[in-house]
């Protein structure tokens, strides 16, 4: 059965999602026990997601839409705070080099404000494909 292009997408949005999870992994390089809470944390959730998918696709894209706009709303306020001066340090950090590369920033003037913005029009985009294929027939 054609799929329209839909894994295209899907698989484009699994890598951006990683992406995202190293960029923000390579500023604290967190411990062990935070790393086996994220991988358990995942694998947790993609056995529910993966059997939920199986039952009900459109409502499985509904939700991740959902979560998308929660993302979305979440970059917005810290895009905020780091306007209104409350995360300094973020205001005054460079890019990571993960960030520079994956999103073509400038190495000599791009901050964390710039990955931030990036990353939030990312979730955009995923929260939009989302909703968009749960409103398929």
């Amino acid at each position: 059965e054609k799929d329209h292009g839909w894994i295209h997408h899907l698989l484009q949005e699994a890598e951006n999602e990683r992406m995202h999870l190293f960029i923000f992994l390579t500023m604290r390089n967190p411990g062990v026990f935070f790393r086996v809470g994220i991988a358990s944390s995942q694998a947790i959730f993609f056995n529910l997601y993966f059997f939920m998918y199986l039952m009900a696709p459109k409502f499985s894209h509904r939700f991740v839409g959902y979560l998308e706009e929660e993302a979305v709303h979440t970059y917005t306020k810290c895009l905020m705070a780091i306007d209104e001066g409350k995360l300094p340090l973020w205001a005054s950090m460079k890019a990571t080099p993960g960030a520079i590369d994956y999103y073509s920033l400038d190495p000599e003037t791009a901050t964390m404000r710039d990955v931030v913005l990036s990353v939030r029009a990312d979730e955009a985009v995923h929260r939009s494909v989302n909703h968009h294929f749960s409103d398929i027939p």
